[in-house]
């Protein structure tokens, strides 16, 4: 990146310098996450997806309205339903943070009278934000609250149509 870095130092005790080295390897980490569980996470959305439509399947049998069954049942829907809200919710906290470094550190970009050593690591960094963005990623796209939330309709969506089948039956 920057073969001398400028030692300014921030209100925590860090350069520019060292604060792009660190964005950098926790984006090479949250990289290599998503390589390696992308495909576990496009599971756990399809898994939810097929917990729903088991779900209603069973409270709308006649056979299976045991409160055993209905017992596990939540407590396994539950569970499921956990996994994918949590992962989106890191992923939203992921970006949020993100946004919030851009939005500081293009403040202090405009507003502040730097030298040009200086002003160069900080352009350094907001390109370096841009180019490694920390989202988690679910193999078809980022995870979201967009995602969750279309996710979901498909779910009601397929759980509507499931219904409909199983009463015109």
């Amino acid at each position: 990146m920057i073969s001398h870095p400028v030692q300014t130092e921030s209100h925590n005790g860090y350069c520019w310098f060292e604060l792009m080295q660190i964005y950098d390897k926790i984006s090479e980490c949250i990289y290599l996450f998503n390589k390696i569980y992308a495909n576990q996470m496009m599971l756990m959305f399809s898994t939810w997806l097929l917990s729903t439509i088991l779900l209603f399947f069973r409270f709308l049998s006649p056979t299976l309205q045991y409160i055993g069954s209905v017992q596990a049942d939540v407590y396994y829907y539950s569970f499921i339903n956990f996994r994918p809200m949590f992962m989106t919710g890191m992923g939203e906290k992921l970006m949020d943070e993100r946004r919030k470094s851009r939005m500081i550190i293009e403040h202090i970009l405009i507003y502040h009278d730097l030298n040009p050593e200086y002003r160069e690591q900080i352009k350094i960094m907001v390109n370096l934000l841009e180019t490694r963005k920390t989202q988690l990623s679910a193999s078809i796209g980022p995870v979201n609250l967009e995602g969750l939330v279309g996710f979901a309709g498909l779910i009601l969506s397929f759980t509507v149509v499931m219904i409909q089948t199983f009463y015109t039956n």
